[in-house]
C-alpha cells in the first residue's frame, strides 16, 4: 500500500511538474480577449501592461474622435479608451459594434478632473466622462489604444 502510495504521489508531482507550456494569457482571457469583468475585478494586476478587451462601444468623441468607451456586462462600467497622436480618429460607425480593443491599461486623473481641463478648454461637456468619474471602478483608468478587431 505505501509503495502504491508512493507512486501515485510521484506521478502527480510529475504531472504537475511536467506541464512545459507557459502560460501567456491573462485569467479571464481567451482568444479575443480579457472578458470586461476581469478588469474590473482587479484593474490593478493590469496596470501598465499591453491587454486585449473585449466590450461593446457605447461611445465615440464627436469633437475629437480620439476617445471610446466600451463596456462589458453591466452596462454602468465604462472603459476610456484612447487613441494617441499617431493614431488616427475612431470612426463613429463603431458605435455599438462588439469590438476587442488592444492597449496599454494605465492610471489617469479621474474622470472629474479631465472634465474640468476640458471645459476651461471651452469644450462641451461630456455625459459619458461624467458618468465615468462617478463610477466605483476604472474611473481613473485608461486603455492607450494600440489596435482593435470587430466581432
Amino acid at each position: 500500500m505505501k509503495r502504491i502510495m508512493g507512486l501515485v504521489i510521484i506521478a502527480a508531482m510529475f504531472a504537475a511538474c511536467g506541464n512545459t507550456t507557459e502560460e501567456t494569457a491573462a485569467p479571464g482571457a481567451d482568444e479575443a480577449g480579457l472578458a470586461f469583468a476581469s478588469i474590473t475585478e482587479n484593474p490593478d494586476q493590469y496596470l501598465d501592461k499591453e491587454i486585449t478587451v473585449k466590450g461593446k462601444v457605447v461611445h465615440v468623441c464627436v469633437h475629437s474622435g480620439k476617445k471610446m468607451y466600451i463596456v462589458g456586462e453591466d452596462p454602468d462600467i465604462r472603459l476610456f479608451v484612447s487613441a494617441g497622436e499617431e493614431v488616427p480618429k475612431f470612426p463613429m460607425d463603431l458605435l455599438g459594434s462588439e469590438i476587442s480593443v488592444t492597449g496599454t491599461l494605465e492610471k489617469i486623473e479621474t474622470g472629474a478632473e479631465m472634465g474640468k481641463e476640458e471645459a476651461a478648454a471651452g469644450e462641451e461637456d461630456c455625459e459619458t466622462e461624467a458618468a465615468v468619474a462617478a463610477q466605483p471602478v476604472l474611473a481613473d483608468m485608461v486603455l492607450n489604444y494600440k489596435d482593435h478587431t470587430l466581432k
